[in-house]
């Protein structure tokens, strides 16, 4: 029975970690989102203001070449944020860790309640690990650098809880 407890413990770490990662996903890329999304304002904000002065008269060729280049610089914006699509990226990352979420509260219930038969915990166990796979399936993937830190920090937090022997 010890085997399948250090089995539920060791998923639930790793659940933990693919969690943790996607929640940092999900701030890092809503963060970006929205600060291209003022970016995208402000700079067409200012090109119209532009547009606007030079309707008076003669812009000079500086006047025009600003212009210009800040209307460029809001295309390229703008095809960043459509390109990438960090805003709904951002979502499905959250829903993933919410989805990581539902799983691992299954899984404390699981290792905290008894299990006289054994064979019927493991087959418990394994349809936990098949939602796993399910939420897998629907998650956006993430840097391997944002899961090694999501782990790092995971992995504190459980050697802070652990007590000292």
């Amino acid at each position: 029975m010890n085997d399948v407890i250090r089995a539920a413990e060791d998923l639930s770490t790793w659940i933990d970690t693919q969690r943790a990662a996607h929640f940092a996903a999900s701030d890092r890329l809503g963060l970006v989102h929205y600060v291209l999304g003022f970016l995208v304002i402000a700079v067409s904000a200012v090109v119209s203001g532009t547009v606007l002065q030079a309707t008076n008269g003669n812009p000079s060729a500086a006047l025009t070449i600003t212009a210009g280049a800040l209307g460029a610089a809001v295309v390229v914006l703008t095809s960043v944020q459509t390109t990438f699509k960090l805003g709904e990226r951002a979502e499905q990352h959250r829903s993933a860790a919410a989805g990581f979420g539902r799983i691992q509260r299954r899984l404390e219930i699981f290792s905290h309640r008894r299990h006289p038969d054994v064979d019927s915990a493991w087959d418990e166990l394994l349809a936990i690990a098949e939602d796993i796979g399910n939420v897998e399936s629907g998650a956006p993937g993430f840097l391997r650098s944002s899961y090694e830190r999501a782990r790092r920090g995971v992995i504190s937090d459980l050697a802070a809880k652990r007590p000292l022997e």
